[in-house]
């Protein structure tokens, strides 16, 4: 068949021929590289997944270990806050037996020479308010070693890192 063909008509049947093999070439080689390009990028994709992956599962682990030593010490506190209460109930029901105020005759003329205070002397409703005092001094001195100390937790945690 292509002894048919005059001599232009070779040289073009040839060049389209030749167009065709580089369209196919150009073709194959863009499919090919395309998908080489989208293989790396898919197993970058699952490396930076798996990373990233990691680095939740690490921050899960540290937020669970500051949460629980948060957790205690709150026990802690609450703890302390109970033991104020039970001294404070204790103590305020010790009192009852003394007299709403003191009698005239039980005061003594003058102060002594005595430095300080027992509270033996004290009448009930002083007593009443200074053991609460104590007790609310208590239960703000806990909660400010729980703030203490829960900040502490979580500063050493985050320099740690």
């Amino acid at each position: 068949m292509l002894g048919l063909l005059t001599g232009g008509d070779k040289w073009l049947l040839g060049g389209l021929a030749g167009l065709a093999m580089l369209g196919f070439s150009y073709w194959k080689g863009y499919t090919y590289g395309k998908d080489v390009i989208q293989q790396k990028w898919n197993a970058e994709k699952v490396v930076l997944e798996r990373e990233a992956q990691e680095a939740k599962d690490h921050a899960r682990e540290v937020e669970r270990s500051m949460q629980n030593k948060v957790n205690r010490i709150q026990r802690e506190k609450q703890n302390a806050v109970k033991t104020a209460d039970i001294k404070y109930r204790a103590l305020a029901d010790s009192l009852r037996d003394r007299p709403e105020t003191r009698a005239a005759d039980t005061m003594p003329d003058s102060t002594g020479s005595a430095v300080g205070c027992t509270g033996a002397q004290l009448a009930r409703p002083d007593a009443e308010f200074l053991a609460g005092y104590a007790a609310d001094a208590e239960r703000l001195q806990a909660a400010y070693n729980s703030c203490r100390d829960a900040y502490q937790v979580i500063k050493n945690q985050t320099n740690a890192q």
